[in-house]
């Protein structure tokens, strides 16, 4: 575990050499080198990070050519290519990972006036997806696809959001981003709508319930038991109260920091607008589907993405050098927290210890 939080000390520091005194052809060489040292530990890992045996299993099926699976087709083609050529899993995490990378570092570079202080909040949230799955990879290309969003090149969105669907079918709701993001809409509609994705929580729990008890029997039970206990991505069951909980500390702390700087911003950065408004519908997206089942919160991934964006830009708006400071130690206690609830919550054994493959080969 002190493996994580070492990474998460030198981003730390790198991050504020960021704000307090590194010109921006040093920071870019500083976040440069992170990303590939990131990069490097997100394919020598060697069974470690979530889904590992289901993903390996299906590698070692592809044995042939265009082999029907629950797969999306761009992330099953790619596994029988390189089962076929090279039939060596970590060539399969190689090429990955210069996929997820590329769009990944790409996009924190160009979107964030503080990248490695994006680095190191998206490292707290999810290891910075050094154990991607597809929707790793495929929100990785929709958060990329934002550049064509501000652009207006809906071609080229257009195209980034097919490529994301060969990774993960979801990515069709990105679609939405493309009129959400220029939008002005008004800071008290963002709270009711808030509001009401909440109350709409509790409305669907109910509506399944009912549900439940016209088709009776097993059906009932099934649904009893999602709606009374949440069943994280990765199949741990974790109760409801909890899962919405810890989601609404998580959200609202980075909305309502949001809120609260909208009216300074805004009026430099135009584009932390289509920031917010992306991530408020990213919340909607948490609160409306989360009764339903815990998975379909994968829906609002690509949208959260933006957070990691939002807080440099908040930073670099604080004028006042001892303000902003207080500002980035909160930010620092809450990036701390978020890494502590990332490697004890349900996926513990799934990244302690850290292991690559070139400890499996010496073993």
């Amino acid at each position: 575990m002190l493996f994580y939080f070492a990474i998460f000390f030198i981003l730390f520091i790198f991050s504020l050499c960021e704000i307090y005194g590194l010109r921006q052809t040093e920071n870019k060489f500083f976040f440069s080198f992170l990303c590939f040292f990131l990069f490097i530990l997100s394919f020598i890992r060697w069974k470690t990070g979530t889904d590992w045996e289901t993903y390996n299993v299906f590698f070692d099926a592809s044995i042939d050519w265009n082999i029907e699976s629950e797969f999306e087709w761009g992330f099953a083609r790619i596994n029988e290519v390189v089962k076929i050529l090279f039939d060596n899993y970590t060539v399969l995490l190689f090429i990955l990972a210069i996929i997820l990378f590329f769009f990944q570092s790409t996009a924190l570079l160009k979107f964030s006036p503080y990248p490695v202080t994006s680095l190191l909040f998206l490292w707290s949230i999810s290891f910075a997806n050094i154990f991607f799955v597809r929707q790793s990879i495929a929100t990785a290309i929709l958060f990329f696809s934002i550049k064509y969003i501000r652009e207006r090149k809906l071609f080229n969105f257009l195209l980034c959001l097919f490529v994301a669907m060969l990774f993960h079918r979801t990515s069709l709701i990105f679609l939405l981003a493309w009129w959400i993001y220029p939008l002005k809409i008004r800071p008290i509609i963002m709270m009711i709508g808030i509001g009401f994705s909440l109350i709409l929580t509790v409305f669907l729990s109910e509506l399944m319930l009912s549900l439940g008890s016209v088709f009776g029997g097993m059906a009932q039970s099934k649904i009893q038991f999602y709606i009374e206990n949440g069943e994280d991505a990765f199949g741990v069951e974790i109760p409801m109260a909890q899962i919405i909980f810890k989601g609404f500390i998580n959200k609202i702390f980075i909305f309502i920091l949001s809120l609260y700087f909208l009216i300074v911003i805004e009026k430099r950065e135009i584009e932390f607008r289509g920031y917010l408004n992306l991530y408020w519908v990213g919340i909607l997206i948490y609160f409306s589907t989360i009764s339903i089942s815990v998975a379909l919160v994968r829906l609002s991934f690509a949208y959260d993405m933006c957070s990691v964006v939002m807080v440099p830009i908040i930073l670099k708006n604080i004028q006042r050098k001892d303000l902003r400071f207080a500002m980035f130690l909160i930010f620092i206690i809450y990036f701390l927290m978020r890494l502590y609830v990332t490697i004890n919550g349900v996926s513990f054994d799934s990244y302690v210890p850290f292991k690559t493959i070139i400890t499996e080969i010496v073993n």
